[in-house]
């Protein structure tokens, strides 16, 4: 059963480096998402508590990953990662350099975030600087024009999943250089501990969430917030080794 649906929009500026064209520049988007909840067996507290977590997860996610990322693919790879390694921009990387492909990438994103109950109906890319906006429904959650991760990155990639099908707030990939390396990560490397902590701000996020609503359950019923997240530090997974020279 449709609880509510929730529209919002939030403006991010993006670095996008289409090094396919040779061209580096900034671009301003409203991104504007439709949210919609659904009481299933939940009460309607539970069901609103849960609204909330989503609502908060996608807002924080747009704000503190999303907005100043650096959005690249294959091509601007290595200067990207060379580069502006040392930045404290977020990494965003995509299996090609198009609208349509990191608008999909960003729904599919919001919706591995979402609470179980909630799902991101439709995503709107505002270009406020072209005056254009690319738009994305997508109900049925299949996503065909992204690649699986053995498809995009092949069989040397550190995770199983690409990153817009995770539940954590990364926005890249990246694979091993050579055999020995890739043996090497998966024979040192606790896989389970790094996911774990890319998606400790989506825990946070529901902790603090339900204790802001749970104190006085009756007065908050129906009421959407947005957690101050102004003073946390910035969530930057830097979790493979760069590229070499």
């Amino acid at each position: 059963m449709k609880m509510m649906t929730v529209n919002k929009t939030v403006p991010i500026k993006l670095i996008w480096m289409d090094n396919g064209s040779g061209v580096v520049k900034a671009i301003d988007y409203n991104v504007k998402y439709s949210l919609r909840t659904e009481k299933t067996d939940q009460s309607y507290e539970e069901a609103f508590i849960s609204q909330n977590i989503s609502f908060s997860t996608v807002n924080e996610f747009l704000y503190s990953q999303i907005h100043q990322s650096i959005v690249y693919d294959e091509a601007g790879k290595r200067d990207v990662e060379n580069v502006f390694s040392t930045y404290n921009n977020n990494f965003c990387y995509l299996p090609k350099m198009s609208e349509a492909i990191f608008l999909t990438a960003l729904h599919c994103k919001l919706n591995s975030i979402c609470h179980e109950s909630s799902i991101i109906e439709v995503v709107e890319l505002d270009d406020t600087c072209d005056n254009v906006c690319y738009s994305h429904y997508n109900e049925e959650l299949e996503y065909e024009t992204l690649p699986t991760i053995t498809e995009w990155l092949g069989e040397r990639s550190f995770w199983d999943e690409p990153w817009w099908i995770r539940k954590d707030f990364s926005t890249f990939d990246n694979i091993a250089l050579n055999d020995e390396e890739w043996e090497d990560w998966n024979a040192k490397t606790n896989k389970q501990e790094i996911l774990d902590r890319m998606a400790d701000p989506i825990k946070e996020i529901e902790d603090e969430v339900r204790s802001a609503l749970t104190v006085e359950t009756e007065k908050s019923k129906g009421t959407l917030i947005e957690v101050d997240f102004e003073n946390r530090t910035k969530f930057k997974p830097k979790l493979v080794p760069k590229p070499k020279k």
